[in-house]
């Protein structure tokens, strides 16, 4: 009887250990989702810009260039994207990323012409810890490249720019919707070292050292929706 009592004991603790362990694999498998934070990894981010002083601010108010002056802002328009590189595991990300920002320039002038357009190229090597909570990604980029910014007038090929040596600090927000593509949120903070900035009228280009009154260079952020995957 005690015999029977024992063997009846040890199958209802073995059928309780296995539901114990089913119900652990279960909690185990929802809180680490199946997800390849691992290879080749890709990011695109559209959306908006912003104007943020810097050797030259992001108002002119009645500043003569040239002989002519000029009044107004340069205010934020539409900013784009993308990066490409590997992630060596789930808190590395190693890559090159590209954005292309445009200017709104509000501007008027005492002469024919005014500024018709701003916008600026740039390229970096970024290198981007990443802290994975579940399937959100929390990361914070530093790169450091080379960005040209350009301010075109609505006459010929005229135009003032600027070019040199930029950093890059990129903060972003990411969620896997499944096990290789991720959604969120991406900011580019992009931090200009240009020391010159350049006048082509016609055809004359002329280059002084940066002043407050001029157009060019001031930094810019770029903000947007950001999607990207990994492969490989």
């Amino acid at each position: 009887m005690k015999l029977r009592t024992s063997r009846s004991l040890a199958s209802l603790g073995l059928a309780a250990a296995a539901l114990l362990a089913t119900a652990g694999v279960s909690t185990d498998a929802e809180a680490r989702p199946n997800i390849r934070r691992k290879g080749g990894q890709f990011g695109v981010m559209l959306g908006g810009s912003a104007c943020i002083p810097g050797k030259a601010e992001c108002s002119r108010d009645a500043v003569t260039d040239g002989g002519v002056s000029v009044d107004g802002d340069t205010r934020g328009s539409l900013g784009l994207g993308g990066e490409l590189g590997y992630r060596f595991n789930q808190y590395v990300f190693v890559g090159a990323a590209y954005n292309l920002g445009f200017f709104d320039t509000d501007y008027t002038t005492s002469g024919p012409s005014t500024y018709e357009r701003g916008y600026q190229n740039s390229v970096y090597g970024v290198v981007r810890p990443t802290l994975p909570v579940w399937r959100f990604d929390f990361g914070l980029g530093v790169g450091a490249g080379f960005s040209r910014q350009t301010f075109k007038w609505d006459s010929g090929d005229d135009k003032d720019y600027s070019q040199g040596f930029s950093v890059l600090l990129s903060p972003t927000i990411d969620i896997f919707v499944s096990q290789r593509i991720f959604i969120g949120a991406k900011l580019d903070m992009l931090l200009n070292a240009h020391g010159r900035t350049c006048r082509q009228r016609g055809s004359e280009t002329s280059c002084t050292d940066t002043g407050r009154d001029d157009i060019a260079p001031v930094h810019q952020m770029i903000y947007g929706i950001h999607v990207g995957g990994t492969f490989l």
